[in-house]
């Protein structure tokens, strides 16, 4: 009687081990609690910049006992990818526009986050998602796609860089510009236009510097980190969408953790959303003059034309959700 009973204990534990967590196992083995954090953007990006923060103030507020291992430059996949990993908890951390295209992809409707000229400013957004829509979109992206939000950090304002003069609306007509794989830009190329030609993001400069796209759009920031000011000879400041750097951990893996620990993951999380406020704040008031120094020419098109032209685009959006009117009142908070 005495063996079926331990026979029976072990097939319990059996079952139930693959279960732990693997900050449990971490923990069991006294080893530091470790978090793969992917990043798009390389070395010399405010991402990557946010992302070292990250792990330094994780290392000092846990005295050691958690880490983040950094893996920069796409080494995991694209934005789409790296947000599908974490869904699949294979990634533990990953910052992305909250309406970009990794999100977008699995909750369409909130691309419209990306929409330009929806959100306006950080605090904008906050606002938004502190509504009854965004609360919704948060509940779906825990509950539905293993997804949590861990705090809203700046990416900055999307301009244009060119190869040739854009001095109005009317000279994107036939542009052909890249763009991220996010329906929002996509179909403001398409309003005013241009030729979006969706490209991956470590491609970009190869597709500016032979010719097979005119033009791409980002913020100042990255258009340096990245170099496609080399590769270009104009920047209009468009500033089509105000854009975050949301940071995003597997809620599995939150759940694995335990409060003390998702406190230290907390203290970082803030320590990565200031430094990317401050840095993007304070490079974006200094890249133009540095833009006109390499011998850019910067234009400064009315945004009115742009605005108007999205108008059919929002509309568009609405009747496929069947919410009328969500994108302008959500623009109004």
């Amino acid at each position: 009687m005495r063996k079926i009973v331990l026979i029976v204990l072990c097939i319990a534990l059996v079952g139930v081990l693959p279960a732990f967590s693997a900050g449990s196992r971490e923990a069991a083995e006294g080893a530091p609690v470790t978090l793969r954090f992917g990043v798009n953007g390389n070395t010399q990006s405010i991402e990557y910049f946010a992302s070292v923060k990250f792990a330094e103030t994780l290392e000092r507020v846990s005295g050691g006992q958690m880490r983040a291992n950094i893996f920069p430059g796409g080494q995991l996949g694209d934005a789409a990818e790296m947000v599908t990993q974490i869904t699949m908890n294979e990634l533990d951390i990953y910052s992305e526009p909250i309406g970009g295209a990794g999100i977008s992809a699995i909750i369409p409707e909130m691309g419209l986050l990306e929409l330009p000229y929806v959100v306006t400013s950080l605090d904008h957004l906050k606002r938004i998602m502190d509504s009854q829509w965004g609360q919704e979109m948060l509940t779906k992206l825990q509950t539905e796609n293993n997804i949590r939000v861990l705090g809203h950090g700046l990416f900055g304002v999307r301009q244009t860089s060119s190869n040739r003069p854009l001095n109005s609306v009317d000279d994107f007509r036939g542009l052909r510009i890249r763009t991220p794989n996010s329906r929002g830009i996509i179909d403001w190329a398409n309003a005013i236009g241009a030729r979006p030609t969706p490209v991956a993001f470590a491609e970009v400069y190869l597709a500016l510097q032979t010719g097979s796209v005119d033009a791409q759009e980002n913020p100042l920031p990255t258009i340096e980190s990245m170099k496609f000011y080399e590769v270009q000879t104009h920047i209009a400041l468009t500033n089509h969408v105000y854009q975050d750097r949301t940071l995003l951990i597997s809620d599995r893996r939150w759940q694995g953790l335990s409060e003390q620990q998702r406190g230290w993951v907390s203290q970082a999380a803030q320590a990565f959303v200031d430094e990317t406020i401050s840095l993007t704040n304070k490079m974006s008031d200094e890249l133009i003059a540095y833009f006109e120094g390499q011998g850019l020419t910067i234009t400064r098109p009315d945004a009115a034309p742009f605005q108007r032209a999205m108008v059919p685009a929002y509309e568009r959006m609405e009747r496929e959700l069947g919410k009328p009117g969500l994108i302008t009142s959500l623009a109004r908070l």
